[in-house]
């Protein structure tokens, strides 16, 4: 009889084990597929988010390098004796005025092949660099400045095109600047880290461009064998693949750019996070089953342990029963009574030593369980911080993680400055900085604030700006020896332009064209007063950094410096 007691209770056991580890493993699958699931979804949904970042940085270099680079263009074209030159179809001094120009621009960027110009038919007159195409091609029916890609001549690259035009607004020549595509794919390594190949087909033709070409990736993308969000492996490393279409300037001259992602990082945290995962799981069953096991036992025990006092009762039993048959009845009567309180409170002990162990078991179950949970969603937390932030190559780490210093300073500055400030401010901080000198000269500066109006932008640069027409008014001045010098700075806002004019009384700007003194290096002071990069600095503060217009003229007392925003 015991025997099969315990047989029973061990089958109990074992089926009640099996059990629980059959309903953690359901749900530990149940929970597995559903994060599966949401990775899943985040991975399609970050890369979607990568695809627009990466156009997005393509499109903003793109629009930058066309900003630059046609007015760059105009500015050589407004520069002294270029238009005259164009009308005249001089090329040597269409040569010899823009030769230092080209020695400028050309330390600027070593990705810009030719520097050329055309005349009003699109034939070449002169050029810098590589040998620039006998004809312009596609200058009819455009609208100008234009830029582009295309093929010509065995080259495929980035031209941009600004015209010359004479007092009566006709075309008299165009002035191109040739990039190679290499160019860009610098920019975006530079700006996001991503190696990129770009690949043009048109014309029968197969070229690719890149900064450090992979013969094994050039093979993957002649053949056409990459598509948005593919992953590859190459040099033990895992990628993932971006493509954007480029417009070139006619559909014959589209090319595609393919991103590279390294993934390779995130997913061996990934498969980090899922190991560990799976043997959280693997020891949580461990655990359970072992404590299970151990709660059955201590009841398997408890059992024998009554059943040891049943036996040694009914042995006590028998013997009584030898007596008297009134004896024996009484007996049996009060052992009977006895033996059901007995029983029942044997049954009230086995029920609560039930009670008790499943208390402990549940106990330990939840305790363990608790832990694995909790280290789960760290890991599930450190995965996704990694995947944002961790995407830096091995062998690029310590370069990377100081160049992510600085870029972290560098924004923590811009944002620091970036700013909306006032105007009367800006000329509170200049007339502080400027008030001394001028006193010491005798000049006189007055401030007319007529419209307060608000700017965005660089305050210090502004300032500098401005500080620097100042400065030449009262250097002109006292040059010139002027009495009773005076600087008049004036705010107003007319027609939604909000309008800085600064005037002196120095007698004008003696330099023909009057723009001249816009160009860099070009000073009226002595060489120990200056070296001419005040008022080249000036206008690329405020036009190119801070989008607005200096202007200058001179009127009946002396100069007037417009700036308009």
């Amino acid at each position: 009889m015991k025997f099969k007691n315990l047989s029973s209770s061990v089958s109990v056991k074992t089926k009640t084990i099996i059990l629980v580890l059959f309903v953690i493993i359901t749900l530990s699958v149940i929970f597995f597929s559903i994060r599966y699931i949401d990775i899943k979804n985040f991975a399609k949904a970050n890369q979607q988010m990568e695809l627009k970042k990466v156009t997005h940085v393509y499109n903003e270099i793109l629009k930058r390098v066309r900003k630059f680079y046609t007015t760059r263009g105009y500015a050589n074209i407004n520069s002294y004796g270029i238009k005259k030159a164009f009308e005249k179809k001089d090329i040597k001094a269409l040569h010899d005025l823009s030769l230092p120009r080209w020695k400028i621009i050309t330390k600027e960027n070593r990705y810009l092949t030719t520097f050329a110009f055309y005349d009003n038919n699109g034939k070449l007159l002169t050029y810098f660099g590589q040998k620039a195409q006998l004809k312009l091609p596609y200058i009819k029916g455009k609208k100008f400045p234009y830029d582009g890609f295309w093929y010509g001549e065995g080259k495929f690259f980035y031209h941009t095109v600004s015209e010359a035009r004479d007092k009566n607004s006709n075309i008299i020549g165009y002035v191109v600047f040739v990039i190679d595509p290499r160019y860009f794919l610098s920019q975006i390594r530079k700006l996001i880290d991503m190696d990129a190949y770009i690949y043009y087909d048109g014309y029968g033709q197969n070229l690719i461009f890149s900064l450090h070409g992979n013969d094994y990736v050039k093979k993957l993308i002649k053949n056409k064998k990459l598509s948005n969000f593919k992953e590859i492996k190459f040099k033990k490393r895992d990628y993932l693949t971006y493509i954007i279409k480029g417009r070139g300037i006619n559909k014959k001259n589209d090319f595609k750019i393919i991103f590279f992602q390294d993934i390779s990082n995130w997913r061996m945290i990934l498969n980090k996070a899922i190991l560990q995962g799976v043997i959280g799981i693997i020891l949580f069953i461990i655990v359970t089953a072992v404590v299970i096991n151990y709660g059955f036992d201590i009841i398997l025990r408890q059992l024998d342990e009554v059943n040891t006092k049943l036996v040694n009762s009914q042995k006590e039993l028998q013997k009584l029963n030898k007596n008297l048959q009134i004896r024996v009845e009484k007996e049996i009567k009060e052992r009977l009574k006895k033996e059901r309180e007995v029983n029942e409170k044997e049954r009230i002990l086995l029920h609560q030593s039930k009670l008790a162990s499943m208390g402990e078991m549940i106990g330990n179950i939840a305790h363990q369980w608790r832990q694995p949970l909790t280290e789960l969603s760290l890991i599930l937390i450190s995965m996704e911080l990694h995947s944002e932030r961790n995407n830096l190559t091995k062998e690029k780490f310590k370069l990377k993680i100081q160049e992510a210093n600085e870029a972290i300073a560098f924004m923590s500055k811009t944002i620091d400055d970036f700013r909306n400030f006032f105007v009367s401010n800006l000329i509170e901080k200049i007339k502080k900085l400027i008030i001394a000198s001028l006193k010491n000269n005798n000049i006189k500066l007055d401030i007319e604030i007529k419209d307060d109006f608000t700017l965005n932008g660089y305050p210090n640069e502004m300032a500098q700006a401005v500080l620097n027409i100042i400065v030449n008014a009262k250097d002109v001045i006292v040059q010139r020896g002027i009495r009773n010098g005076k600087i008049h700075v004036k705010t107003f806002t007319e027609n939604s332009n909000k309008i800085i004019l600064i005037s002196d009384n120095a007698g004008g700007i003696k330099v023909i064209p009057i723009d001249k003194i816009f160009e860099p290096y070009f000073s009226t002071k002595h060489a120990k007063s200056g070296i001419g990069i005040g008022l080249y600095m000036t206008k690329t503060i405020i036009e190119k950094n801070n989008n607005g217009k200096l202007e200058v003229k001179n009127e009946d007392k002396g100069a007037v410096f417009t700036i308009i925003f």
